[in-house]
């Protein structure tokens, strides 16, 4: 039996709104070494973004290294007794972590290589062996080159003049068909292993797309964003249809990136693996918990995931001990909201929503400071103004399920309203977006980009009509 526990997003060094966190995630850690020693962990796969920055300091550094220390030194039998597996993502530096990474500890992986990602490290215990396969975050505009690369050396077959495009689609599908080759390989000679294959990305759950299809007519899928991992993209431009991921071979997907703990549900033909985000660290973001009972450490947890028989048998979570204080919603009559019944709140963070008398209360926020400990976020608004702000979002509220739409309402509103895109701009939008989408020359018509003029334009005088 080979058991794994799955972590990610550590984010050493980031912050919650202002409020230093640096205690609550030396905790985590403590609690994720406890943890392996005490639960007899073989494996610790860290699925990126371990530092919130490609730059980290000294303090975040320290505390990474006295993690895997811990981790790698924990022994049985006078052996060491875990290896620990681990990739960049996007707010790591892929070069900095990778660093004299061959001259580290031999049960520390640090799989920040392009080259070798699809070179799995194999873990053996007794007659139990285990095949993972890790890659750092891909760049489209950096990963393309090497993997296509890459995929001549696999296939000599291939036309010389056969390119992958600069997509996260077609980098990463390529990525997981050059993975899974290899899997088949060594399956052929002996079967007896099971694979986990782990990443940092947006897999879209449910989101179908077959390796090599155009996405631009994809909606998405279900996979649910944290606020604190939710970049503008335009469409489906960084997420990865799960449908990729059938048919593969593997027998699990370590999921880094997105910071809410969430199954994946896989889609298409074949064997379909066990997919998993299990978030981040701790809770990073004022909205990163909606659960109606809050609670210390915030739903935060780590995947343990038990191998035996080249199978995965058992997925338990384990909820992480960090301490962190409780995120608390309180909304109401700011009366009800400085009352006892939210006494017991006074030392957690909490999101203040409500209305007040501005007779009765000259300086409201003032008050909600004095209350409460730490404030994320803070709208309290006099009788009735809550009305007129929602009919004001009303007005200006826009339907964004064009690309082309968002982008020229940009330009829009970067110049106060006081201009459209030009031609020339449109030019340049348009060739963004179809290199974005993987749509091939020329298809990007004009006709698209004036109809999506004309549907700004008429937004523009609704909206201004409903202002007036």
């Amino acid at each position: 039996m080979i058991k794994v526990l799955h972590t990610s997003d550590w984010h050493l060094g980031r912050k919650l709104n202002g409020y230093d966190q640096c205690d609550a995630q030396e905790r985590a850690l403590q609690w994720i070494v406890d943890t392996v020693r005490d639960e007899h962990i073989d494996v610790v796969l860290i699925c990126g973004d371990v530092y919130d920055t490609k730059r980290p300091g000294d303090q975040q550094m320290t505390m990474l290294d006295n993690a895997l220390t811990k981790l790698v030194s924990i022994e049985r039998d006078g052996k060491p007794a875990v290896d620990v597996i681990l990739i960049p993502g996007n707010h790591d530096s892929a070069p900095m972590l990778g660093y004299l990474s061959r001259l580290v500890t031999p049960n520390l992986h640090i799989c920040a290589s392009i080259e070798d990602m699809a070179k799995p490290v194999m873990v053996e215990r007794g007659d139990e062996r285990l095949a993972v396969y890790a890659f750092p975050y891909l760049y489209p505009s950096s990963a393309r080159n090497p993997i296509n690369r890459l995929m001549h050396e696999a296939n000599p077959d291939l036309p010389e003049e056969s390119t992958l495009d600069e997509t996260t689609q077609a980098v990463t599908g390529a990525a997981i068909q050059l993975a899974a080759r290899d899997l088949a390989m060594r399956r052929a000679q002996d079967s007896r292993f099971a694979a986990i294959l782990m990443m940092h990305a947006n897999v879209a759950s449910r989101m179908r797309g077959k390796i090599g299809e155009r996405l631009d007519n994809y909606s998405g899928g279900d996979t649910e964003h944290a606020a604190s991992e939710s970049p503008f993209v335009i469409g489906t431009a960084d997420a990865i249809p799960s449908e990729y991921f059938a048919g593969t071979g593997f027998d699990y997907l370590a999921l880094g990136h997105i910071h809410k703990p969430q199954i994946v549900t896989i889609v298409g033909d074949g064997r379909l693996p066990q997919a998993r985000y299990c978030g981040s660290l701790l809770a990073y973001d004022a909205d990163d918990v909606k659960q109606s009972e809050p609670r210390e450490g915030n739903y935060r947890v780590v995947d343990i995931v038990t191998v035996e028989n080249g199978k995965v048998t058992d997925i338990v979570e384990r909820s992480v001990q960090s301490g962190q204080r409780r995120i608390v919603n309180i909304r109401g009559d700011l009366n009800e909201i400085l009352g006892p019944d939210n006494a017991q709140y006074r030392e957690d963070f909490v999101n203040i929503k409500g209305t007040y008398d501005p007779e009765e209360h000259k300086d409201p926020w003032g008050e909600v400071h004095a209350a409460f400990r730490s404030v994320l976020s803070y709208s309290v608004m006099p009788y009735g103004e809550e009305d007129q702000a929602a009919a004001d979002g009303d007005a200006i509220r826009r339907n964004v399920d064009d690309p082309m739409d968002i982008m020229l309402s940009f330009v829009h509103d970067v110049t106060n309203g006081h201009r459209d895109a030009n031609e020339s701009e449109r030019d340049v939008l348009s060739e963004a977006l179809r290199r974005a989408q993987g749509i091939p020359q020329g298809e990007t018509s004009d006709a698209r980009v004036s109809d999506a003029e004309d549907k700004h334009t008429e937004r523009s005088h609704k909206n201004t009509n409903a202002a007036a």
